[in-house]
């Protein structure tokens, strides 16, 4: 059986996570305008206070890496899984070298 990523991911056991993020729109504009002024600035630490202030205003806008490390994880688990459930089935005279266990093989 595979070995699947589960720090992050809980795929194939569970559903991969839906996160219906949204692009910028007037109700956080100036809230990003802010935090894009100070990051150019280099005042990397007063945007971060910014986010997390308004961490409940933004979660739908902005994505952070434990979601960008989410989403690496389920598509390598999905990966997995599907490699795992790949069947082939060959109509063939002699078997061929390369089936795999799980494969079909029907002489013809």
């Amino acid at each position: 059986m595979a070995q699947y990523e589960t720090e992050f991911s809980n795929f194939p056991h569970k559903l991969i996570t839906l996160h219906n993020f949204k692009n910028v729109d007037d109700n956080v504009a100036s809230i990003i305008d802010q935090i894009n002024e100070l990051r150019s600035n280099g005042l990397h630490n007063q945007a971060a206070r910014i986010i997390e202030n308004n961490k409940d205003i933004l979660q739908q806008y902005i994505i952070d890496a434990v979601t960008i490390r989410t989403h690496e994880e389920e598509i390598y688990n999905t990966q997995k899984y599907a490699k795992q459930q790949q069947q082939s089935v060959f109509f063939e005279d002699e078997e061929p070298d390369y089936c795999e266990e799980e494969d079909v093989w029907l002489g013809v």
